[in-house]
């Protein structure tokens, strides 16, 4: 049955994802909650919702690609968000012991491009389409992985939900807002089913949500997800995803802005190959470098240890003498190498379609990428660590600068995520908008960059960098370029309305 929480933010640990109430709310959160619920109200029959679930979207600052190869990333979460509306119809509560079904009733402000969406599903759980990516697909996620958790202890009951959602992170953008879409979500279920959030800490929903977004077909790593739940205001954090999940704020320089700017290309990376692709390639250069084939399991992080180094940057110098660069590898190559069958390899490091369709594998290319880049992560913390203690924060941002930049270079050369209109986007932001870096943020094949600012030059770096990659019309793609400066914002979080 339904229990209602009254659970607060000051009574919680730091670990709970928090449950606010309405004077805890960040005040520049207020008016696009207001609107919510004005929504809600006129879709439902002018019933109020019960509460309001919010999840942010991120900017990676640097580790792109190698959160599913085991490696530790650092992003932050910005100040957009996916907000949902949650109530039940008058008779929601009626009969739940003699149910046998449940209907979900999803809408979305925009409702021109994100239609409504009625799903109705029994005591095994809701369905998530993988060859249907509409938006609601997300919402889905969500639920199925609540579902599929609490269906190990004795099931979910049988309840009617409506849901109102809203949110202003751009979609395909590389800003996460699918994840948040997923996590949100995923907080309403357990909100609506269980009566609180008391069953999982940040920690433990962030995994959950990670294993939920592969229902839509993506093998991704879980950083959006962490993030998305774990991120502290006015902080960077650095997520390592080795041994479990281990997350640790990260002071960030003072006097510098992260400034986020959209090449106007789009990609959904469920409904393209190269994602998973990537992840296929990774999971063959790691049992190609530790000659493993023992485990199902086998990242470059384990590869690393199984090379018997320390460092990610020593591990790339051993993959650079080992792997070949031209001409790509065959499956059966590999296979051969390791002395194993073309296919039992297949069922283990090609588990996507879209991995399957590969001919030639770019190992050499994946795993140098893969190893150096998780070195930059390793470095760009440590040199945040110094922020505010003494060193010169000029020299040390100059630093940070030089380290995204070279992650850029790596993931347009080596791992081939960028495009034409990223890196002339990085380069007109680092020439003419004075940006000390800027690099690709997300899965990348079009979406955003990042890029490091000084605070004092944050208005002449929107200005020119719109001109110069815009021009006079301001559109790019027929849309107006789409630039902003984010602080560091907080992470996901449940608002009780009664």
């Amino acid at each position: 049955s339904i229990v209602n929480c009254h659970t607060m933010s000051g009574q919680q640990s730091e670990d709970a994802i928090p449950v606010l109430s309405r004077p805890d709310l960040p005040g520049n959160h207020t008016a696009a909650i207001e609107s919510l619920l004005t929504h809600y109200s006129k879709t439902f029959d002018n019933s109020k919702p019960e509460f309001v679930a919010r999840a942010p979207g991120r900017v990676n600052l640097i580790g792109e690609h190698i959160d599913y190869c085991g490696y530790s990333v650092l992003p932050m979460a910005i100040d957009r968000h996916i907000l949902i509306a949650v109530g039940y119809p008058s008779n929601a509560r009626s009969n739940q012991n003699e149910r046998s079904s449940s209907t979900l009733r999803i809408c979305h402000i925009d409702s021109s491009d994100r239609p409504a969406a009625t799903v109705t599903f029994g005591a095994d759980g809701v369905a998530v389409d993988k060859e249907n990516l509409a938006w609601h697909q997300y919402v889905l996620c969500g639920f199925r992985g609540v579902q599929d958790y609490l269906l190990k202890g004795g099931g979910f009951p049988q309840l009617d939900i409506n849901l109102m959602v809203t949110g202003d992170i751009p979609s395909s953008s590389g800003l996460s807002s699918s994840s948040a879409l997923v996590v949100c979500s995923a907080l309403v279920a357990m909100r609506a089913y269980t009566g609180s959030l008391s069953l999982l800490d940040r920690r433990g929903m962030a995994s959950l949500c990670a294993t939920a977004e592969r229902y839509i077909g993506t093998e991704g790593g879980g950083m959006d997800q962490a993030i998305s739940l774990c991120a502290r205001p006015g902080q960077a954090m650095w997520i390592n995803f080795k041994s479990g999940l281990e997350t640790r704020p990260v002071n960030l320089p003072p006097g510098y802005s992260w400034v986020v700017a959209h090449c106007g290309q789009v990609l959904n990376k469920a409904a393209t190959d190269q994602f998973n692709q990537r992840v296929a390639e990774c999971r063959l250069a790691a049992r190609l470098l530790s000659k493993n084939t023992d485990s199902a399991n086998m990242r470059l992080v384990d590869a690393q240890d199984a090379l018997g180094v320390t460092q990610p940057g020593a591990a790339a110098d051993l993959a650079a003498q080992r792997l070949r660069a031209e001409p790509p590898y065959s499956l059966a190559e590999v296979a051969a190498e390791l002395s194993v069958e073309s296919s039992a390899l297949s069922a283990i490091c090609l588990t996507s379609e879209a991995a399957k369709r590969l001919a030639g594998f770019q190992l050499r290319q994946r795993a140098l990428h893969v190893f150096n880049e998780a070195q930059r992560v390793l470095d760009f913390r440590d040199a945040c660590g110094r922020a505010g203690s003494g060193d010169n924060d000029k020299n040390l941002a100059a630093r940070l600068g030089e380290l995204m930049n070279a992650s850029h270079q790596s993931c347009s050369e080596l791992y081939n995520c960028s495009c034409p209109e990223l890196d002339r986007l990085c380069q007109i932001c680092r020439d003419v908008g004075g940006a000390l870096g800027s690099r690709l943020t997300g899965a990348g094949w079009g979406g955003c960059c990042v890029s490091l600012v000084p605070d004092s030059g944050v208005e002449k770096f929107l200005s020119s960098v719109r001109d110069a990659f815009a021009g006079p019309t301001g559109l790019v793609s027929g849309r107006p370029f789409l630039a902003f400066a984010s602080s560091p914002s907080t992470g996901a979080y449940l608002l009780e309305l009664n």
